[in-house]
This record gives structure tokens, sequence and C-alpha cells, in this order.
């Protein structure tokens, strides 16, 4: 065999084996590159995993958070319809008690001041406008009781037993302060704000 040939033999046989260790090589590194790849696949499921129960906390906090703010709007809200009922039911007493309404005070005076004096008993002294002393002064006469006459008193009765011990407020504005407290109640409770 002449030099040439063994040249090329030679030459061929290199070419085999690199073409072989190529292949080794391409092989080995396409395994190192896909076991890097589950290992760093493995890594961001094994970091999602730790990051979600933390994710969904955070969530839940902040699903709570506008659930607390959307609750206190709505109490603010309600708290402020309340005040305007209560305004307006103030002005339009106020106004009744004035004689917007002609025959209605002196009915309603009637009923408060009976009220009061069943309650401070016989003898009790009673307060009032002075312009509602006709519609009082015969229900206090009937209990025995003593009438004063007030310019400033607020609209409706007062009235103290005789010995002291009992005082009845059965003024509007107290017995609106009173209807406004069993309305605060009714609206907690369904706002599901009662204890």
């Amino acid at each position: 065999m002449s030099s040439a040939q063994i040249v090329r033999e030679v030459e061929r046989e290199t070419a085999i084996e690199l073409d072989e260790l190529l292949s080794s090589a391409d092989e080995r590194a396409a395994a190192i590159i896909e076991s890097a790849r589950a290992a760093v696949r493995a890594r961001v499921e094994g970091a999602i995993a730790h990051a979600e129960p933390a994710a969904r906390a955070e969530a839940g906090r902040r699903v709570n958070a506008a659930r607390s703010r959307i609750n206190q709007r709505r109490v603010e809200l309600t708290l402020a319809r309340t005040a305007a009922v209560h305004a307006a039911a103030s002005a339009r007493l106020e106004a009744i008690a004035d004689g917007a309404e002609g025959e209605r005070w002196p009915l309603a005076l009637g009923r408060l001041t009976g009220e009061a004096l069943g309650l401070a008993g016989p003898g009790a002294r009673v307060r009032v406008r002075r312009c509602d002393a006709g519609v009082a002064r015969a229900l206090v006469d009937e209990y025995a009781g003593s009438l004063e006459l007030v310019d400033d008193a607020p609209a409706g009765v007062l009235a103290r037993s005789a010995d002291g011990r009992i005082e009845v407020d059965a003024t509007i504005q107290v017995r609106l302060d009173r209807a406004r407290v069993r309305l605060a109640e009714t609206v907690a409770a369904r706002l599901g704000l009662g204890g």
C-alpha cells in the first residue's frame, strides 16, 4: 500500500473516530442540557409551590381588605341616610309642634301629657311651653299637679313626681332620639353589625 493510501486510510479512520467522538459529545451535551433543564424546571416548580400559599394568603388579605372597605362605606352611607331621616323627622315634628298641621299637635301633646302624668303620679309638677298650656292644664288638674309654663322649653312635656324621685321627659326630641336608637339597632341588624 502506498503512502498516499495509508494517509487516506488514516484520514478516513480519523474522520470516523472524529464523527464518533463528536456524536458522543453531542449526546452527552444533550443529556447535560436536558438534565439542566429538568433541574431548572424542578427548582421553578418548587419555588412556585413554596410561594403559592403566600401569594394566596396575600390575595385573600387584599380581598378581605376590599370587602372591609366596602362594608365600611356601606355603614357610612347608611349612617348618613339615617341621620338625614332623623333630621327630616325632627324638622317635621318641630313644624307640627309649632302648629303646622292644625289639631295634630294638641292631640299628640294630650297623649304625651297623659303618659307623663301616669308615670309621675298624682301631684306631679309638669313643665310645658307657654303656648301649650291650654292642652296640658286640664290633664294636670286631673292629677292634682302643678303646671309650670316656660317660653323656651322644648316641645312636649317634662314631668317630675311630687317627691322628686321620678322624672319623665316626654319631649319630642327625647322621643325622637329613642326612635333613632331603635332605628339604628334595626339598621345595624340588617347590615349584620349587631352584637
